[in-house]
């Protein structure tokens, strides 16, 4: 029973030590959610948010306006009849309740409202490109750091070798067995390698800060840890050509352009007359007002109840009104807005036709580069299997005691950096088909 016990604790203890000594690692997953609490992200959010309430204010004007005016006077009034003055006091006050709503969306609200759906629209597509392009910089960034780790454990390999190999030259001049100037070159040699060395490890320490920059937060200095693979394109580019053109936001921002422009052409040539009918009936104290107009398509209405101590009226006064406006000079005013909305629909379509070109040059720049880092990633696992075997052959000769171990060193050194080679062109491959995935709006941010 002593026995078990002991076990057991041993056990739980073994548990504990593992888990204090077991190592973090800042991944992806890890990092992504930081992305909302971002600096660029806030303020992504924040446009967004400024866009979608002037597109709220503009509906608001489609909805039942009520408004409440109340007003109270008092004065006297001395009226001198015979050297007699005699005095009055007049007391009055006014309560009108106005009603308005837009009928139809022609007009200037119709325009209004147009306008601000293509806003909304555009300012979704903005969103939507920015956090596609933080998204790209967050996975760039989180590259270069694996990168700059990777690359330090190779520098930190060669100081660690020319130090040894300066060493042995150093006990081999002492010998006599090299000369002054064979020495100084392993001296040499070893200064650059603790130059690259700590290049290396301030290079590290800077790709930290810029995720965090980017992140807008502080990162504990842990190991990175990254799966990296890919999966090599199968596609042609003229199968994603058809829907570069459909799904790009670039294109569909300038075709919202283009339509927006379309609209202002559409609202100079709004009719500058006005047809306007109104009526009004008093009974009593109370005036209830009806109108309606052409330039907002606005339905008024307004009850106004009223009393005085001065009169009061008992009779029932109707009117009605049909009005009719046109301005018969306007110095060329309506005429130069007229020529200024052609000039800019004129000026869209030019900018849209350029865009979808400036998009697909874009494309094809993107697509030959991934078949370029699709090729290059094969010429590194060649490489890489060129350096496999070179190692393995020294090992076996490194065995027999024909070589060193620090020649079998500078051997490992270089199959390492075969695979950082490899793993470079993997992760520029990975950037290239995100790139490529953007352009053709099929990569969305979770």
């Amino acid at each position: 029973m002593y026995k078990k016990t002991v076990f057991y604790l041993l056990l739980i203890l073994i548990f504990i030590v593992t888990l204090s000594f077991s190592e973090d690692y800042l991944t992806l997953e890890s990092l992504k959610p930081l992305l909302i609490k971002s600096p660029l992200y806030k303020i992504y959010q924040v446009q967004y948010n400024n866009a979608l309430q002037e597109y709220n204010l503009a509906y608001s004007n489609l909805k039942p306006q009520l408004s409440l005016q109340f007003s109270y006077n008092q004065g006297e009034t001395s009226v001198t009849l015979n050297n007699v003055t005699s005095m009055s006091e007049t007391k009055s006050g006014n309560l009108s309740l106005s009603f308005s709503q837009v009928l139809f969306l022609k007009g200037q609200a119709g325009i209004s409202i147009k306008l601000a759906e293509l806003n909304l629209e555009q300012e979704k597509n903005n969103f939507k490109t920015n956090c596609q392009n933080l998204y790209y910089q967050f996975i760039q960034s989180f590259y270069n750091l694996y990168l700059a780790q990777e690359q330090l454990k190779i520098y930190e390999e060669s100081y660690n070798l020319s130090k040894k190999q300066e060493e042995v030259a150093e006990k081999q001049f002492k010998d006599g067995v090299i000369n002054e100037i064979t020495l100084l070159d392993y001296k040499q040699k070893a200064k650059l390698a603790e130059i690259n060395y700590n290049s290396a490890k301030n290079n590290l320490e800077l790709s930290y800060k810029s995720l965090e920059n980017l992140l807008g937060t502080t990162l504990p200095r842990v190991p990175v840890k990254l799966d990296v693979n890919y999966e090599p394109i199968t596609y042609s580019a003229d199968e994603l050509i058809s829907r570069l053109y459909s799904n790009n936001l670039t294109i569909k921002n300038s075709t919202l352009d283009l339509e927006k422009a379309k609209v202002n052409l559409e609202k100079a040539n709004l009719p500058s007359w006005n047809i306007g009918i109104s009526g009004s009936y008093s009974s009593g104290n109370i005036t209830y007002a009806l109108s309606f107009d052409t330039q907002n398509y606005a339905l008024n209405a307004s009850v106004s109840p009223s009393w005085s101590t001065s009169q009061k009226s008992t009779e029932n006064i109707w009117n009605f009104k049909i009005s009719f406006s046109t301005p018969i000079l306007d110095g060329g005013s309506k005429n130069i807005t007229k020529s200024q909305a052609q000039i800019s629909l004129d000026q869209a379509q030019i900018n849209y036709e350029k865009t979808k070109k400036d998009v697909e040059l874009n494309f094809w720049k993107t697509y030959y580069n991934l078949l370029t880092a699709q090729e290059t990633i094969e010429q590194k696992k060649l490489l890489l299997e060129q350096k496999k075997t070179n190692l393995e052959a020294q090992k076996i000769r490194y065995n027999l005691g024909l070589i060193t171990d620090l020649d079998l060193k500078n051997y490992e050194i270089d199959y390492m950096q075969a695979q950082y080679d490899l793993k470079n062109a993997i992760l520029n491959f990975n950037l290239q088909k995100i790139q490529l995935d953007i352009l053709l709006g099929n990569w969305e941010v979770n």
